[in-house]
This record gives C-alpha cells, sequence and structure tokens, in this order.
C-alpha cells in the first residue's frame, strides 16, 4: 500500500507544474515569459520513499528544479514554483477584468 501511495505522490506533484507552465505559455502579455516558466517547475521541500523497504522521509530545505530520477525511489516535490506562477497569473486576469468592467459601458 505505500508503494502505491508514493508513487501516486510522485505522479501527482508534477500536475500542478505542467498546468503552471501551460497558461505561462499561453499569456502572450506576461513579461519575463522564460523565468516564469523555470519558476513553475521550482519545488520546495521533498517526500522521498524507498520502495523495496517502503522506508520514507521528508527533507524541508530541499530545492529542486528538476525531477530527481533514481531506480527504486519515488520523490514528491512541494510545488511552491508552480503556486506561485498560478496565483500571480491569477490576479494578473483578474485585475484586469476589474479593469475591463470599469471601463465597458453600462445598460443603466
Amino acid at each position: 500500500m505505500s508503494n502505491i501511495l508514493g508513487l501516486l505522490a510522485a505522479l501527482t506533484w508534477p500536475l500542478p507544474m505542467i498546468t503552471a507552465l501551460f497558461f505561462v505559455l499561453r499569456d502572450r502579455t506576461l513579461k519575463y515569459r522564460i523565468v516564469f516558466a523555470v519558476t513553475s517547475f521550482a519545488g520546495v521541500g521533498a517526500f522521498w520513499m524507498e520502495a523495496s523497504t517502503g522506508k520514507w522521509g521528508f527533507i524541508p530545505m530541499a530545492i529542486s528544479l528538476m525531477p530527481n530520477v533514481q531506480p527504486g525511489f519515488y520523490k514528491a516535490t512541494i510545488p511552491a514554483g508552480a503556486v506561485f506562477v498560478l496565483t500571480v497569473l491569477y490576479l494578473r486576469a483578474r485585475k484586469r477584468a476589474a479593469a475591463a468592467a470599469k471601463t465597458a459601458p453600462s445598460d443603466s
């Protein structure tokens, strides 16, 4: 059971990173798109698990930009960069929507 959870964690954490990259590449008005694209793959902290023994742990000071692939080990990094990028993009979209609503003529 612990092997399944370790594998599930290792496969789930990249999803927010890929989603953030997709939205960064889609937004043509974003300055420093390459920096945001790289930041979307930054992870802070890491859960690791050795598949053969079920031994696991957490490294709080781990910073990784690329996934670490080793046979027999699962690693899940907390996608702090992706959360940051998605938050920035959400706030920009909200600001643009508010500005568009303010400039649009009202029907009343």
